[in-house]
């Protein structure tokens, strides 16, 4: 196993870019909605309220997103740890 590579067998470039494409996905999860809540909002005369809808739902989705992110990078992390420290963990040893 090289230095660029993980247990998985990927390189570091390619995780970076998986980790890249996540983020920006939840980026476009945020803006998405409040821009068509803005449209919907400008066609029907009904400013602003389809719009705060927009950011509700968009914030929501987007919080979804990141704590399954970060549930996936802690156990990943997790999974990676050596053994010695992962049984330390496990025992619920905190030297």
């Amino acid at each position: 196993m090289s230095d660029d590579q993980d247990r998985d067998g990927r390189h570091a470039m390619a995780r970076g870019y998986v980790l890249a494409s996540r983020v920006m996905s939840i980026g476009f999860q945020m803006i998405i909605p409040v821009g068509l809540g803005w449209w919907a909002d400008s066609a029907w005369k009904t400013t602003p309220w389809l719009m705060l809808l927009g950011v509700v739902v968009g914030f929501s989705v987007a919080m979804m997103e990141l704590v399954q992110l970060t549930r996936e990078s802690a156990s990943s992390t997790k999974s990676h740890a050596p053994d010695n420290q992962r049984n330390d963990n496990e025992r619920g040893d905190d030297s």
